[in-house]
């Protein structure tokens, strides 16, 4: 038997939003005809900007649990 915990909404607090710009569209841009984005800018924002934002979305996280404990 499975137990179901159901919680209270104002229990969660508030959701934090964690932005992250210039994202990838589609996994591979060969197979696509997109003229208006530019791969390779593209992968130079990730490379430059991917572990930040990795840490951005852990601390929020982290910080939303802490307020649930």
């Amino acid at each position: 038997m499975k137990k179901i915990m159901i919680i209270d909404g104002d229990a969660l607090g508030e959701p934090e939003h964690i932005n992250a710009y210039n994202t990838y569209q589609v996994k591979n841009y060969d197979r696509f005809e997109l003229a208006a984005f530019s791969e390779s800018a593209k992968r130079q924002y990730r490379d430059e900007n991917w572990e930040q934002d990795l840490q951005k979305a852990y601390n929020a996280g982290k910080r939303m649990a802490e307020k649930m404990a």
